[in-house]
C-alpha cells in the first residue's frame, strides 16, 4: 500500500503541474499573433522548450474554445538554453510532456449571472514523464515555484502583506474569540457548471532516481465531469461525478514497500459529494465502485502474512505451492471514504488457485486496517496439503505410538476442519495491523496441533484395544459357560440311556 500511496501523492503533484501547463498555454493563446509567439511566450512563462503542430483560435476563442494540436514540451531549459534552440524541434529524449491535443472551452453568458460553465478542458494523448531526483526535488519543481521577482516588486510585496498583517492584528483584537473557519459552500460567490475535466489516452512514466523504481500508468482515461455546485440549490446541486480506466505497473522490482512489483488495470466510477449538505462545510464524502478486469501483483505483504500465518504453518506447512504472482480477472469492490476513513465492501476477486472475498476499513491518514477476509482454494489443493500435513504428522508420531497411529490417519483428521462441503480449503482471517506491516489471524477453523491429534488417535487405539481384550474375555467366558452346559448336559443324557 506504501508505494500506491506514493504514486496517488505523484499523480495529484503532476496534475497540479499539468494544469499550471494547460493555463500558461491558455494565457498565451488568449493574446495569440501567430504560432512562433504563442510558443515564445509559453516558453517564457515554463522555462521550457515548446513547439505546437497547430492551433485553433480567433476573436471569439473565449465562447467558442481553444484547440491546440500536437504540443511538444521538454525540460527544464535556462533562457541561454532557449535562445540556443530557437527554431530546432524538441528532441524525443528531452519530453516533459507532450500531447495530441487539448482543448479548452468556457461559457461567457453565465458569467453575467453569478454562474461558471466551463463547458470542456481535456488533454487528449498525453505523453508526461516524471522524475523525482535524489534531492526531493521533481523535474516540474521549478512550475511550483513563486516567480522571480524584480527589487520593485518584492518591496510592494513585502509592504501589501505588512498592511494585511497589521489590519488581522486589528481585526483580531476586535474579535479575540473569532477563528479561523473551515471553507463553506457560502465562500464560493458563483454557481459552478462544469461539464469535464481530465485527459484520455494518456501516458505517465514516473522514475525514483535515489531507488531506480519506475512507474508507469498506461492507456489512461480520467476525468471529473458533470461538476455541480450552486450555494443557493445545494441539496440537488453538489456533486462531482468521476471516472477512471487505466493500466498501471512497475518497470523493475521495488526492494520496500507492501508490494514488489505489479501491472494491474483500474476501471473507476462514482462520484463525490463536496460539502456536508448539513452543516454545508467542505467536507468530500466519496462513493465509488472500483473493478480491476486483470491484474499480477508480486510480494503483496497482506496476502503472505496470510499464507505464513504461524498457527496454519505448524499445522499444516507453508503454501509455497501457490504461485508468487498473485492473478486475477475481474476483481471489484465498493468503498466509501469520509473523514479519513475508507470502508471496503463486497470485495472479491479469484483465479485458478483461489478465490478470496474482503471487507473492513483503512484509515489512508496512518494506513491502519480492519480488515475480514475468505479465502476458498481450488479442490486440486487439497491433496497437497494433506500431504504436506502427513510430513508433519510423521514427526509428531513418537515411541510406542509409531505401532499404532499412521500419519494418513492424522492428516485425514487434522485437514478435516479445513474443508467445506465441496471438499476445498476454506479460511478465514481478521487483519490488523498497517499495510505495511499487517497482522492477519486465522479465525476459522479453530486449529490445535498435530500433537494433540496424535494423542486424541492414542487414545481412541487405546480404548479400542481394552473393548477389545473386553469382548475376547466376554467371549471366552460365554465359551467356558457353554461347554460346561454341554457337558452336563451330555451327562445327563449318558445317565438316561442306562435307565432306559
Amino acid at each position: 500500500m506504501g508505494i500506491f500511496k506514493k504514486v496517488l501523492k505523484w499523480i495529484g503533484i503532476i496534475i497540479g503541474a499539468v494544469f499550471v501547463l494547460i493555463v500558461g498555454a491558455g494565457i498565451a493563446l488568449m493574446i495569440i499573433v501567430d504560432k512562433p509567439f504563442v510558443e515564445g511566450q509559453m516558453e517564457k512563462q515554463l522555462n521550457r522548450q515548446v513547439r505546437i503542430g497547430d492551433f485553433s483560435g480567433g476573436l471569439f476563442s473565449a465562447v467558442s474554445g481553444f484547440t491546440v494540436s500536437d504540443v511538444k514540451i521538454s525540460n527544464f531549459k535556462t533562457p541561454k538554453d532557449l535562445e540556443a534552440l530557437k527554431g530546432k524541434p524538441v528532441s524525443d529524449k528531452d519530453i516533459f510532456a507532450s500531447m495530441q491535443s487539448f482543448k479548452f472551452k468556457v461559457s461567457i453568458p453565465p458569467l453575467l449571472k453569478k454562474q461558471f460553465v466551463l463547458n470542456e478542458l481535456m488533454l487528449y494523448t498525453p505523453q508526461i514523464n516524471v522524475v523525482r531526483y535524489k534531492s526531493g526535488a521533481f523535474n516540474f519543481s521549478d512550475l511550483l515555484a513563486p516567480k522571480k521577482m524584480t527589487p520593485e516588486e518584492k518591496a510592494e510585496l513585502e509592504k501589501k502583506m505588512k498592511e494585511e498583517a497589521e489590519a488581522a492584528k486589528e481585526k483580531e483584537k476586535e474579535k479575540p474569540q473569532e477563528k479561523s473557519k473551515p471553507l463553506t459552500v457560502d465562500d464560493i460567490p458563483v454557481a459552478i457548471n462544469i461539464g469535464s475535466i481530465g485527459m484520455e489516452n494518456g501516458n505517465i512514466n514516473f522514475t525514483e532516481m535515489a531507488s531506480g523504481q519506475k512507474i508507469n500508468l498506461y492507456k489512461v482515461t480520467a476525468k471529473v465531469f458533470d461538476i455541480r455546485i450552486d450555494p443557493a440549490k445545494l441539496d440537488k446541486n453538489d456533486n462531482v461525478s468521476l471516472k477512471v480506466f487505466a493500466g498501471i505497473k512497475t518497470v523493475g522490482r521495488s526492494e520496500s514497500g507492501a508490494v514488489k512489483s505489479f501491472d494491474i488495470g483500474l476501471d473507476i466510477n462514482g462520484h463525490v459529494i463536496p460539502f456536508d449538505k448539513k452543516t454545508r462545510v467542505l467536507n468530500p464524502e466519496v462513493i465509488i465502485k472500483a473493478g480491476s478486469p486483470y491484474g499480477t501483483m508480486t510480494g503483496l505483504q497482506i496476502f503472505n502474512e496470510m499464507m505464513n500465518v504461524e498457527q496454519l504453518t505448524k499445522y499444516c506447512g507453508k503454501f509455497d505451492f501457490l504461485k508468487k504472482d498473485l492473478e486475477w480477472k475481474n476483481g471489484y469492490v465498493s468503498i466509501h471514504y469520509k473523514d479519513n476513513i475508507a470502508t471496503l465492501k463486497d470485495g472479491k476477486f479469484a483465479n485458478d488457485d483461489f478465490a478470496l472475498t474482503f471487507g473492513g476499513k483503512i484509515n489512508v491518514a496512518s494506513m491502519s486496517l480492519d480488515m475480514n477476509t475468505d479465502m476458498t482454494m481450488a479442490e486440486k489443493h487439497t491433496a497437497k496439503v494433506k500431504s504436506q500435513t502427513s510430513k508433519l504428522a510423521e514427526k509428531a508420531i513418537t515411541g510406542k505410538m509409531k505401532d499404532y497411529v499412521k500419519a494418513d490417519q492424522i492428516a485425514d483428521a487434522a485437514v478435516k476442519p479445513l474443508v467445506n462441503e465441496k471438499g476445498e480449503i476454506y479460511l478465514k482471517y481478521e487483519v490488523k495491523g498497517t499495510a505495511q506491516k499487517p497482522a492477519p489471524k486465522l479465525i476459522h477453523p479453530a486449529l490445535g496441533s498435530l500433537a494433540d491429534i496424535v494423542k486424541d488417535a492414542g487414545k481412541d487405539i487405546a480404548g479400542a484395544v481394552v473393548d477389545k481384550a473386553a469382548d475376547a474375555a466376554k467371549a471366552k467366558a460365554e465359551d467356558k459357560v457353554k461347554k460346561e452346559a454341554d457337558k452336563k448336559a451330555d451327562k445327563a443324557a449318558k445317565k438316561l440311556k442306562k435307565l432306559f
